[in-house]
């Protein structure tokens, strides 16, 4: 069940909400839900960046060969499966919102630094980097699964997943 506004009611052993509150930054819940959505989208805006304008912008100011391109675009998906891998267990060991912010941090960095590649290899060696946000979605369903009950988890992680996924429709 959706709820905008109010708290939800919550499990009385587990805590966890059975209900999703939507647009309630007041409660916990809320705060989580939002945050574990937004995090993702940010994370896929920046990962999806590059594609629409590698195929003609990039690879022509870059002097990039099509080889060049499909690697860039192999290295970036390459990083998100490694770091996928590891950040289920990085969650379990440290909590989904430290492995959140670490995914974050680790793919903002290059993504602040794409301006100063100049060449492939540059930019190959920069998307394996930026490429770590794809595995936000990770600690992104972690994070959510925490704090909802089973009656709305899938709900809760499904909403959270499509609307974190439309930041590379946005992009």
């Amino acid at each position: 069940m959706l709820v905008f506004f109010s708290p939800p009611e919550l499990h009385p052993v587990s805590k966890k909400a059975r209900s999703v509150p939507i647009v309630n930054p007041l409660d916990r819940h809320g705060r989580v839900f939002f945050f574990s959505w937004l995090g993702f989208m940010v994370a896929f805006l920046s990962w999806y960046a590059f594609p629409p304008l590698l195929t003609i912008t990039i690879k022509k100011d870059l002097h990039m060969t099509q080889d060049d391109v499909a690697n860039s675009n192999i290295v970036a998906l390459l990083a998100t499966l490694l770091v996928r891998v590891a950040a289920g267990t990085l969650c379990d060991r440290f909590g989904p919102r430290y492995v959140f912010v670490g995914t974050l941090l680790c793919g903002a960095l290059p993504s602040v630094m794409a301006g100063l590649v100049t060449g492939p290899k540059g930019l190959i060696a920069l998307r394996f980097f930026v490429g770590i946000l794809g595995a936000s979605f990770v600690p992104c369903q972690v994070w959510c699964t925490g704090f909802f009950d089973k009656e709305v988890v899938g709900t809760a992680n499904a909403l959270a997943g499509g609307w974190g996924n439309a930041g590379g429709g946005i992009t």
